[in-house]
């Protein structure tokens, strides 16, 4: 057997093992930066806000362009019990009511 041969039969497992264990590990560290991303955003305080509205247009009206981002982390004007997301909406009078109430409101 020549030489070459031999350095392909051993080289080319060699560097597809290599290959495979960076792609994983490259997954893994993404997965591992992604979760650490998520918690440092389930920590923005605004939706447990009194002044957040709940509005597409106008999430918060004292910091409307940190509102719900990573710079509301640092936010000094976050206040107390959460925010009622109904207060913002229509009286329930107005509201439509579902077509499958009739069923469930006897």
């Amino acid at each position: 057997m020549p030489p070459a041969d031999l350095i392909l039969i051993v080289v080319c497992p060699i560097a597809i093992w290599a290959l495979t264990l960076a792609f994983v590990l490259a997954i893994l560290l993404a997965i591992d930066d992604g979760l650490k991303r998520l918690k440092k955003l389930h920590q923005i305080p605004c939706y447990r806000c009194r002044y957040y509205t709940g509005s597409l247009y106008l999430k918060c009206p004292v910091n409307p362009l940190s509102a719900g981002s990573e710079g509301a982390l640092r936010c000094h004007d976050f206040e107390g019990p959460p925010a009622s997301a109904t207060h913002w909406a229509e009286p329930a009078s107005r509201r439509p009511r579902p077509r499958l109430a009739k069923f469930f409101n006897r």
